[in-house]
């Protein structure tokens, strides 16, 4: 099987490259703003204080998230492949400068839900921008090109909660959703206006491709390969995700109530820096090396440093901890979507991809099920011990995959 070759000489990926890394710095700016503190905003402005309870509540709240994004993601996924990438991401920067403002003025914590479940569905700058890039770069910049986005999304994180806790310290919880809506805004004008994608070129190559081959059914795509890495995905979703709306939580009993907001700030940007960190060097390696190689080491860091959270004393054990668990675990999705686009068709990414973030969702699925018994029945340090052992299933599972992998490499 050989690779569509799809770059336009009315498309320059450079370019493409610096104005999506601009918008999803700031998208992430904005996301920053406002989402590590919602345990904080149910307590102090929806008044659920009991730790048993609000756990619980956060994984409803959780919950409707994720499950709203796994539908959305293999939806918009399919359709970036039928109708173009560029309006994918259109789509989601405008909607999350719509709905994500309105959170700050739910008025109890079902209206909170439903809000945050249209919001899900409509929104999702990430997933989106990762097709347009890899749609419109030579295949063997891929690595590098994943790995520099990654910069943008963990460097926007590092500001975006910066900005977010010294917003909701000094201000309120209002300013800063407001101000994540403006970002949001500003970030899908850059796309509008800047990047270029000749979608009917791709079309064209397709239409070409299914003249000249016979039409294959789906399951002929769906390899072990990439059903593996689909597997691992899934995985990757449940560990990365288990922790994710419980940090507050745990910055509050390590730090005190009167401050957490502010060093939830701190400790998300510092992992947000470790991920800046991965990025830079995933992307560098990823294309010199095998991808599956660079995973060993970065898991094994990844569930030690996890372990570490869990058991931090203080607000600097915990900050150091954060940052090594984002520096390990930062690198893991970009080498695993070098590793499907490497092995799938380009006519096909999209919609691989729109299934690989769905599948992340998913695990986020049953994360946030599992988090909520966690946190109701044990306590808040046992999400992150159970992270720790999630992470480290994914070593077992990379030797078949790489097996895989290998024998169905794309020839260039």
């Amino acid at each position: 099987m050989t690779e569509l070759q799809t770059n336009s000489p009315l498309v320059d990926w450079r370019q493409n490259l610096v104005f999506i890394w601009i918008s999803q710095f700031l998208a992430m700016i904005g996301f920053g703003c406002c989402m590590p503190f919602i345990p904080l905003m149910l307590r102090q402005n929806l008044h659920i204080e009991d730790e048993h309870l609000r756990g619980l509540y956060m994984s409803i709240y959780y919950l409707a998230s994720m499950s709203s994004l796994c539908v959305a993601t293999a939806v918009w996924g399919m359709l970036a492949d039928r109708f173009g990438r560029k309006i994918m991401l259109l789509r989601a920067s405008y909607a999350a400068a719509l709905f994500y403002p309105m959170l700050a003025f739910a008025p109890n914590f079902w209206t909170l839900v439903i809000i945050r479940f249209i919001c899900s569905f409509f929104s999702g700058t990430v997933n989106p921008a990762q097709i347009l890039l890899v749609s419109t770069t030579p295949s063997e910049k891929h690595g590098f090109v994943l790995g520099t986005i990654s910069t943008a999304i963990w460097s926007g994180d590092v500001l975006g909660y910066c900005m977010g806790g010294l917003m909701v310290h000094f201000f309120g919880y209002t300013t800063a959703f407001v101000t994540c809506g403006v970002i949001y805004f500003i970030s899908g004008l850059l796309v509008h206006f800047f990047v270029k994608e000749d979608f009917e070129a791709v079309r064209r190559l397709v239409r070409e491709k299914k003249a000249k081959n016979q039409k294959k059914p789906f399951r002929e795509f769906a390899t072990p390969g990439v059903l593996w890495l689909l597997a691992l995905f899934l995985i990757m979703g449940i560990a990365r995700r288990i922790d994710t709306p419980y940090v507050a939580m745990l910055v509050e009993k390590v730090c005190g109530l009167d401050k957490a907001a502010f060093f939830t700030g701190i400790i998300q940007a510092a992992a947000a820096i470790g991920g800046v960190l991965a990025g830079i060097c995933i992307g560098h390696f990823c294309d010199r090396f095998k991808p599956q190689l660079i995973l060993v080491p970065i898991i094994i860091i990844a569930t030690a440093t996890t372990l570490l959270q869990a058991y931090s004393t203080t607000p600097l054990m915990l900050i150091i901890a954060r940052f090594l668990t984002y520096f390990a675990s930062g690198g893991i999705q970009p080498a695993l979507q070098l590793m499907i686009a490497k092995i799938t068709a380009t006519e096909m990414r999209g919609t691989f991809f729109g299934w690989a973030a769905s599948l992340q969702t998913a695990g986020g699925i049953f994360c946030s099920l599992l988090g909520g018994a966690i946190t109701y029945y044990l306590n808040i340090r046992g999400i992150f011990v159970t992270g720790a052992i999630i992470t480290f299933l994914m070593l077992p599972m990379l030797l078949p995959t790489a097996r895989a992998c290998e024998k169905e490499k794309l020839k260039e």
